[in-house]
């Protein structure tokens, strides 16, 4: 096995054509991270080659997580040490629990790094779409006008779903990121006033993720959503896309229960861990 780290995504793309464009859903993580632009001069892009070619392959995201979806376990000690002798610094790795588990183990045994597992999601695909019935209200997208709630409400999704400190300007630049990358934000709208949201990505390789997907705590009990969930996968499908994914944090029974309800179906079990010095 040998490893080799590419400057950007162009050079990269031998190992996006083999290892991840044949599962976008699978792989949609990767995939939605390759096309952010202009590429970060120090993200990392990995392949790992075999003597038949591409074996395996990752990519790093904006806080610094390594996705090893791509990275099957015999090529995690490889990956590990190409890592390793570049002074990478990683704060998390994400993936299925058997390319995770490898991948955080190896990094261990190069680096001493211990890893603690921080969340785990089930990967969605939509199947045959079930629209809920009687929610009150109707759909829009967002507008220059909503900006203002659309911030607020990102900036209460990462507080509530993963903990994260308050951070206003930080969900200001993550709306313009969402603008410049020709995603969609997607409002559920109840006599005039929005009671929920949901992110729609652009389709990458036919594929296009939901999320995040936020109802603020005065709106919830009423099916909003549900009802916004389905507008977003419907109108995904009206773009173009012929898949449609999402993740949902498996201690959240009742967004799962939710997604499954409208015709969600569960492909894959995502794993985060976070890595910190012994």
């Amino acid at each position: 096995m040998e490893a080799h780290l590419h400057q950007s995504p162009a050079e990269f793309e031998s190992a996006e054509r083999s290892v991840y464009r044949p599962d976008p859903v699978l792989f949609t993580l990767e995939l939605t991270t390759l096309h952010t632009a202009p590429w970060p001069a120090e993200r990392i892009l990995l392949s790992v080659a075999n003597g038949n070619g591409v074996a395996g392959a990752a990519v790093q995201t904006r806080d610094s997580v390594l996705l090893v979806n791509g990275l099957p376990p015999e090529t995690a000690l490889a990956a590990a040490q190409a890592l390793a002798g570049a002074g990478t610094n990683l704060s998390g790795v994400r993936g299925t629990p058997a390319t995770a588990t490898s991948f955080a183990q190896a990094w261990h045994a190069v680096t001493g790094v211990q890893a603690s597992e921080s969340s785990r999601d089930v990967l969605y695909r939509l199947g045959e779409l079930a629209l809920p019935s009687g929610v009150a209200g109707d759909w829009r997208t967002a507008e220059t006008g909503d900006a203002e709630t659309v911030v607020r409400w990102l900036n209460e999704f990462f507080i509530e779903a993963f903990g994260e400190p308050s951070n206003v300007e930080a969900s200001r630049a993550m709306l313009t990121s969402i603008v410049d990358a020709g995603d969609h934000v997607l409002l559920w709208v109840v006599d005039g006033e929005p009671v929920s949201m949901a992110r729609v990505r652009a389709a990458v390789a036919g594929a296009s993720r939901i999320g995040p997907v936020y109802t603020p705590p005065g709106h919830r009990g009423h099916g909003y959503a549900a009802a916004v969930t389905a507008a977003a996968a419907r109108f995904a499908r009206s773009e173009g896309a012929r898949e449609v994914v999402l993740f949902a944090d498996t201690d959240n029974p009742v967004s799962n229960r939710v997604y499954q309800r409208i015709g969600f179906e569960a492909v894959a079990e995502d794993v985060r861990y976070t890595l910190s010095g012994d």
